[in-house]
């Protein structure tokens, strides 16, 4: 995924972010170790860039590491609070298996759904879009 032209670009330990052209922020997962407080510090970041506001999520976890359990447990509880909506891509198999895994063991706390395409995943996010959080 690449930013629109004019995108102002967030800086992450875990990713880069941008909003796209509906208001979809847009996330680039960085091939880094994932860990709670680096998870935590995420959020903060999204939590900034979102003005606390719900959005939905266009998240490219193709370069992303597994996380530990009491991580994933924490984003199932933060996730929620942040999105409405979240469209994953992945191109390898460890980021679909992070999707998966996260889905299996926690659920899915808001509608999440898994796709190869980007044309595709935003399609589908934006139905979301007007939806209240």
């Amino acid at each position: 995924m690449t930013p629109p032209q004019n995108a102002s670009i967030y800086e992450g330990e875990l990713a880069s972010f941008w909003f796209d052209e509906q208001g979809i922020l847009c996330a680039v997962s960085k091939k880094v170790s994932r860990t709670l407080e680096k998870q935590e510090a995420n959020y903060e970041l999204v939590r900034k860039i979102t003005g606390n506001q719900k959005v939905c999520l266009l998240a490219d976890n193709t370069e992303t590491y597994t996380q530990d359990s009491q991580t994933r447990t924490y984003s199932a509880q933060v996730i929620p609070q942040l999105f409405k909506a979240m469209a994953v891509i992945s191109r390898t198999a460890i980021g679909h298996a992070s999707a998966h895994l996260f889905e299996y063991f926690q659920g899915q706390p808001i509608p999440i759904k898994r796709f190869e395409d980007e044309k595709e995943a935003k399609a589908w996010l934006i139905q979301y879009l007007s939806a209240d959080g």
